[in-house]
């Protein structure tokens, strides 16, 4: 299994990281999978999807937000 560069925002923080999975990949960064998009150019990639040796990805966390009544 190769390294893939990661973008971690919204602090651009960049690592490389070797994972199979998304799953794997966000809790090998200790980040909930319900709290962040893992996205391949312009793919949101879901928690099963297998990552490729020199994939690059940006992970952004959810913001969700209400609506007053």
């Amino acid at each position: 299994m190769g390294l893939m560069q990661v973008t971690v925002r919204p602090s651009q923080e960049r690592r490389e990281v070797a994972a199979a999975t998304v799953e794997a990949l966000l809790t090998q960064l200790g980040l909930h999978r319900d709290a962040h998009l893992v996205l391949r150019g312009n793919e949101i990639l879901t928690a099963d999807v297998r990552l490729k040796t020199d994939d690059v990805l940006d992970i952004i966390p959810v913001i969700s937000g209400g609506s007053r009544p």
